[in-house]
């Protein structure tokens, strides 16, 4: 083991064993060199060098998406700090758990010259949750600090002994920023950040560290009084129409218990998408099936109106589908619960009331006596009639991205979880039963094209289940660096929906077929992932008939020396044009 001489590199790595933080993911550098070497050289911590850093970024928030424990993320100082940002925004919102070290040099030698030098300081602003600079050691460099005309660390004339008192008081309020940041991280599940200040020289370690950490995890529990959640339980008994709709989360978010009890209600609703990773068959999953038709039937508005709930409870973070928010803001319930650790948002614009409680704990105690419904009847029944629409059409459908996530739903093995790029992808998806009810992740919180590569390398990590990809053109091709990575496994799967450019701007209100919506909207080209397999070490395949992606599905999976990447070569306008046959068909009921 290396411990650098700087005291604040040594707080740092001390502080993460002491919080069991030992997911570290480091870009090389020069500046964070103290930290670098620190972490790596500790046998406690699995470290990973990732040279893009924005790469560096996603990967690590894959990492954390599986774990659910922060990832350590290490970068030098100047540009690179700012190439993690779309990351930290992705976690920020996806309620995911980041630590960003970044080392800075001091704030003295800030805007008089000097290389890789930017103002670091709360950089990423109100996308974080926390983000503070550390404050430089006295101790170290300390004829070095003095030769400076704009520090003010310490007086040129102190004396031994109150430079010594001045790294203590450092040394004490360091620790106490580094214990506030790492708890709010834990408790928050969000990303915070720390810049670290060290002046050169940064090569000098010594194998014992000078310094003791005495601090650690402190775990705050909201607690929510019995009243409280007897006032909600009156006011969801008088009602007849109760929609429970979760967003993305884990398989664990509700017990068999707590199921059981939801499916005997008659005046309960269960909606779901993938990503919610929920299996019942009971639940609806197909959203945008059953609303993406209605709203193009003559009588949608009264059957909107039958569909609307009267209260809304959410559960889990973000919801991929558009319609059922249009729906929801348009057709108002009285109330709308959170119940859950992830944070409430008020998307119905109705207020949203925040239980931070267990959702068993709500659902397992709710001891009421429910009105009379059939409100389940009415979803049901929607749903049974657009499934039996879907599959004559889909039966039928000509070769189309639709065909394609057809084939796909149905050949997925269910030991692989399924990572997805946003736009068409996740979108595409939820319109079809996954026959396997595989798991499913997104990067939901901005759903970005970028980074959906890296993230899903980084799930794949520590992940017990061997991890596919499925991601559009665009998405794959912005992230190629991704691939510049030899962490992956060779069970790692990718493949790419390839219809020549950003397909899901062919399907939104507004578009035009010219070449200006082509170069500057959906981003039109020609680019094949073959070579870039080649120089990544990928075995690639490319199909472009609905006979040959079923003949490359039954050998896909199959275990392999290297990671494989099917590209599915498609049609952006006839794909387009099928999916809105697909729900003017649908909308025949």
């Amino acid at each position: 083991m290396k411990y650098s001489v700087i005291p604040i590199a040594q707080s740092l790595i001390l502080s993460c064993l002491n919080f069991n933080f030992f997911n570290i993911v480091i870009s090389p550098g020069s500046r964070n060199v103290p930290l670098a070497i620190g972490f790596a050289s500790n046998n406690n911590f699995n470290c990973f060098s990732i040279v893009d850093e924005r790469s560096a970024a996603f990967f690590a928030l894959g990492l954390s998406q599986r774990s659910k424990k922060p990832t350590i993320l290490v970068c030098t100082s100047g540009s690179a700090l700012l190439n993690y940002y779309p990351a930290i925004v992705e976690a920020y919102y996806s309620e995911i758990p980041l630590i960003i070290l970044s080392a800075d040099r001091p704030a003295y030698k800030l805007n008089i010259g000097d290389g890789q030098t930017i103002n670091q300081n709360n950089v990423f602003e109100k996308n974080i949750l926390y983000s503070k600079t550390l404050k430089q050691d006295c101790t170290h460099s300390t004829e070095e600090i003095i030769k400076s005309n704009k520090q003010e660390i310490i007086d040129s004339k102190s004396t031994s002994s109150s430079i010594l008192r001045k790294q203590k008081s450092i040394q004490n309020d360091n620790e106490l920023i580094i214990q506030e940041a790492f708890n709010l991280c834990v408790n928050n599940n969000k990303p915070i950040h720390l810049n670290i200040p060290m002046e050169e020289p940064l090569y000098d370690f010594v194998n014992t560290p000078s310094i003791k950490i005495n601090f650690s995890k402190k775990l705050s529990e909201p607690l929510i009084s019995e009243n409280k959640i007897v006032d909600v339980y009156k006011e969801i008994e008088i009602e007849k129409k109760i929609l429970i709709l979760v967003g993305v989360s884990e398989n664990d978010i509700l017990s068999d218990k707590s199921i059981e009890l939801i499916n005997s209600i008659n005046s309960m609703v269960v909606l779901k998408e993938h990503t919610s990773n929920i299996h019942n068959e009971y639940f609806i999953s197909n959203i945008d099936r059953i609303i993406g038709p209605i709203e193009l039937q003559q009588n949608s508005h009264e059957i909107f109106e039958e569909l609307s709930p009267d209260i809304i409870i959410t559960m889990g973070g973000m919801i991929i589908s558009k319609k059922i928010k249009l729906f929801l803001r348009n057709f108002k319930a009285k109330k709308h619960f959170h119940i859950g650790k992830n944070s409430s948002k008020d998307s119905f614009y109705l207020g949203v009331e925040h239980l931070k409680m267990r959702p068993d704990e709500f659902f397992e105690n709710m001891s009421i006596k429910f009105q009379k419904s059939n409100y389940s009847v009415l979803w049901n029944r929607q749903n049974l009639s657009k499934k039996n629409l879907h599959e004559r059409f889909t039966k039928i459908a000509n070769y189309s991205d639709l065909k394609v996530f057809e084939i796909l739903s149905e050949w997925i093995p269910k030991k692989y979880d399924i990572q997805v790029a946003n736009s068409t992808p996740i979108r595409y998806f939820q319109l079809f039963d996954l026959r396997n009810q595989n798991n499913m992740f997104a990067n939901r919180g901005t759903s970005g094209i970028d980074g959906s590569t890296s993230t899903a390398i980084g799930n794949s990590i520590n992940n017990n289940s061997p991890v596919l990809l499925v991601t559009g053109d665009l998405s794959f091709f912005y992230d190629m660096n991704a691939l510049w990575n030899k962490y992956i496994k060779s069970d790692f799967r990718i493949i790419i929906v390839n219809n020549g450019g950003g397909g899901i701007f062919k399907i939104l209100p507004g578009h035009k077929e010219n070449h200006i919506f082509s170069e500057f909207i959906e981003t039109k080209h020609n680019l094949s992932a073959k070579f870039i397999s080649k120089m990544f070490n990928c075995n690639y395949n490319r199909v472009s008939t609905k006979f040959g992606l079923n003949i490359a599905m039954r050998t896909f999976f199959r275990k392999s020396k290297k990671p494989k990447i099917l590209e599915i070569k498609t049609s952006g306008i006839k794909s387009a044009k099928i999916l809105k046959d697909y729900f003017r068909y649908l909308s025949k009921s």
